[in-house]
């Protein structure tokens, strides 16, 4: 059961595996690389989010932002969403919901479709993302649990 570094860095092997297997099909750009290792970093920390840790310091600020973002636009119905989203590490227990593989590839998956409804014209994009994301997350799981743990059902 690693700390945050462990799994930051779980999530930074992550992203190079899934980065050397996408280099053999296109050269992304700096700026995409660098975009894909936050995704991936993030997903590392992820799985934690239901539980103090830096990973829910990191997930709370990042949805403050987002609020105030969208009542600042007054995207009322959006702001509800989220605000009903974040309250779902809330509501678990540690090393439940989140620590589920099927969670951890659906629930993304969800957010990443919601997005791409708002955003077509970046759909392309928000796929890699979610797959540097849900590589990460794994990480985390595989360094937590192991595999033969992480690849439970219930």
């Amino acid at each position: 059961m690693p700390g945050y570094k462990g799994h930051l860095a779980g999530g930074l092997f992550a992203y190079f595996v899934l980065m050397s297997v996408s280099l053999l099909y296109f050269r992304p750009t700096l700026f995409t690389a660098i975009e894909w290792s936050f995704f991936a970093l993030a997903g590392s920390l992820f799985p934690d989010v239901d539980t103090k840790s830096k990973g829910q310091k990191y997930f709370y600020r990042l949805i403050a932002v987002l609020l105030i973002f969208l009542a600042v636009r007054a995207q009322w119905r959006e702001l509800a969403t989220v605000s009903l989203i974040a309250t779902l590490p809330l509501l678990v227990s540690h090393r439940g919901l989140f620590h589920r593989l099927w969670f951890i590839i659906l629930f993304p998956a969800a957010i990443a479709f919601g997005i791409s409804l708002y955003f077509p014209n970046c759909e392309h994009m928000i796929k890699y993302d979610y797959l540097f994301f849900v590589a990460g997350a794994i990480s985390h799981l595989w360094l937590d649990l192991g595999l033969k743990r992480m690849l439970r059902i219930y």
